[in-house]
């Protein structure tokens, strides 16, 4: 099963609009897509209306407000987010909870190539020597680290790690999430990661999976400092270990195949 991450959707809705109101070709790949959060309210932002300008005689904004009002007639795209136009040009990409909760569920779901789920931890399939300690980053080892103690925990504690235990995903997309921002930059992060490996140059670069691994660790070190899953309501808390979970996994997606951390399991 491959995930389709709301960034490839956006990308692939932008490049439609433009070709809808100016007849400019663009691949999906052409439209520029940021993660804004945190340093922007915004989960996603695009430079793409500054890009073209010169091509079409026309103001970054003018065509910003343009790609905005075709993509916000569209019923479909605005209950999964909202777009929105700014002075110079630029846009922001706003995700509804609908939408962020479908991706949680989704990169939960996500059966990657190598990788199984046995007993609540996600394991490669062909488990081989681990040169853990001489190859990888230490935050991120120790990112990983927790991520496993906080699952083992919670298994112990009442089961509430298991896939079993989660609500339906008809409940969980029907629930306002309230998210910490940290939990946001989290999940932002993941979604940069599983659009990484789903595209085409995945393999090309261990200095793209390094610096990938990294900021993930660090987001997750974020969360780790922010977000209790112990003594907060159950619905918060299973909601905190799915992005566990999710980060655990792809932690171990992104590391070099040599890396499979069976040390922390």
């Amino acid at each position: 099963m491959n995930f389709i991450s709301p960034s490839q959707i956006i990308q692939i809705t932008i490049a439609d609009a433009i070709n809808l109101v100016f007849g400019t070709l663009l691949t999906p790949r052409e439209i520029s897509l940021e993660v804004g959060y945190p340093k922007y309210e915004a989960h996603y932002t695009s430079s793409i209306a500054l890009a073209i300008a010169n091509r079409l005689n026309l103001s970054p904004f003018q065509i910003a407000e343009a790609i905005t009002l075709t993509c916000s007639q569209n019923s479909a795209i605005t209950s999964q987010w909202q777009i929105q136009a700014l002075g110079k040009g630029w846009l922001n990409i706003f995700l509804s909870d609908q939408c962020i909760a479908e991706s949680l569920l989704a990169l939960e779901q996500w059966q990657i190539e190598g990788i199984t789920n046995y007993e609540g931890f996600w394991q490669k399939s062909n488990i081989s020597i681990d040169f853990t300690n001489k190859s990888l980053d230490p935050i991120v080892q120790y990112a990983y680290a927790r991520c496993c103690a906080l699952i083992r925990l919670a298994k112990l504690f009442d089961g509430a790690a298991s896939p079993r235990h989660q609500k339906s995903g008809s409940d969980f997309t029907a629930q306002s999430l309230h998210l910490e921002a940290a939990e946001i930059g989290l999940l932002m992060q993941n979604l940069v990661i599983a659009a990484y490996l789903e595209s085409e140059n995945s393999t090309s670069s261990n200095k793209s999976r390094t610096k990938l691994s990294r900021s993930l660790a660090e987001s997750f070190l974020q969360f780790y400092d922010h977000c209790r899953i112990f003594g907060v309501s159950r619905e918060v808390a299973l909601r905190r270990l799915l992005i566990i979970r999710i980060t655990q996994k792809l932690l171990l997606a992104i590391a070099p195949p040599e890396i499979n951390y069976a040390m922390y399991l």
